[in-house]
């Protein structure tokens, strides 16, 4: 089987060779190729290199755009930097408060450069991959936008204490997330991957998401035309996942580290895909021999689930990773498959 026929197999609950699987190494590839971070998050072909040698090297089931959402901020005008040997963080904000980021004009997907770059990574992904590894483009939801662009603490400010400006403000990004995500879709992603942190009661009140946050998240998602990976962000999301259940277009849920993927699977009931729950930034500490045991634990507590696939979480595979541990995972799925690495 190929990647895209296995994770298929998996949507529909039916055998495959070997138990699918995925690795966040979108800061890895850099390593794998030896380009510069400063090249590698401004270059759509050097990005898309490194993803290409994070396939031929560790032989992961599904591949990424950029996981850089300072990208976002920077489209609304936020300044980021890339610290040495770690993926970008925002260190400049665009505005600082909702009301002004109101007054921020929206970016135009079709010519902002930032927002063309993680498009062309798609395309050429797609291109090289079509018809055997699924390409999943990320994002973040409409809630998710403003953190990036007037800091969290402003936007939880509005959400609790202006829900007008922030429900104008949620009304007013979502036709950006939306044409963002078609075209993404467009450009040959498979489907979306996303966080949706602002709707999670490990952030918000339960006010906050029933009445601004989930009700804009269901709709948006409603809206886009293909599929969607439900990513937790780093919030603990096991919990939530009654609330989140039966959201529009979202074949998996992709839960935290140490979250049980049978309790998930519980909760969540029969259908969509559970993905995790490897600790993708602390393989960095671990031997070889200790991320097969953390794998044989997520197969053990997923059980006879066909419908499961194994993921590192959280933030990126750090750059200094030994390259034997994430060979580790690989080794790990095709053992438990009886395949060969």
């Amino acid at each position: 089987m190929n990647s895209l026929e296995r994770i298929l197999a998996a949507l529909q609950d039916q055998p495959t060779d070997r138990p699918a699987f995925f690795i966040n190494a979108s800061l890895y590839g850099a390593r794998l190729t030896g380009a510069s971070l400063d090249d590698h998050y401004n270059r759509a072909d050097l990005y898309a290199e490194g993803q290409m040698a994070v396939r031929e090297t560790f032989s992961p089931d599904l591949l990424i755009s950029p996981f850089f959402v300072p990208a976002l901020g920077e489209a609304f005008g936020s300044a980021w930097h890339a610290r040495p040997r770690q993926a970008p963080n925002v260190s400049r904000f665009a505005a600082s408060s909702a009301e002004d980021m109101l007054k921020l004009p929206l970016p135009d997907v079709d010519s902002h450069p930032r927002l063309l770059y993680l498009r062309e990574t798609i395309r050429i992904l797609a291109k090289a991959y079509a018809g055997e590894v699924p390409i999943f483009g990320v994002l973040v939801s409409p809630a998710d936008i403003p953190p990036l662009v007037i800091g969290l603490e402003a936007w939880i400010d509005a959400l609790l204490f202006q829900p007008e400006v922030a429900q104008a403000l949620l009304d007013r990004l979502t036709p950006f997330f939306l044409e963002l995500g078609q075209a993404m879709l467009g450009d040959g992603a498979t489907g979306l991957a996303l966080t949706a942190n602002l709707a999670n009661g490990f952030i918000v009140t339960d006010t906050v998401a029933e009445t601004l946050t989930l009700p804009n998240l269901r709709g948006a998602l409603a809206e886009l035309s293909g599929p969607v990976i439900f990513h937790h962000g780093g919030c603990p999301l096991a919990d939530q996942l009654a609330r989140f259940r039966g959201l529009p277009n979202v074949v998996a849920y992709f839960i935290d580290v140490a979250e049980d993927l049978g309790a998930a699977r519980a909760a969540l009931g029969p259908g969509p895909i559970v993905m995790g729950n490897l600790n993708g930034p602390g393989l960095i500490d671990l031997r070889p021999e200790e991320v097969q045991a953390q794998c044989d634990l997520a197969f053990a507590q997923r059980g006879t689930d066909r419908q499961f696939i194994l993921a590192t979480c959280s933030a990126d595979i750090q750059f200094d990773t030994p390259q034997e541990c994430i060979a580790a995972i690989t080794e790990a799925v095709c053992r438990a498959g009886g395949t060969k690495p």
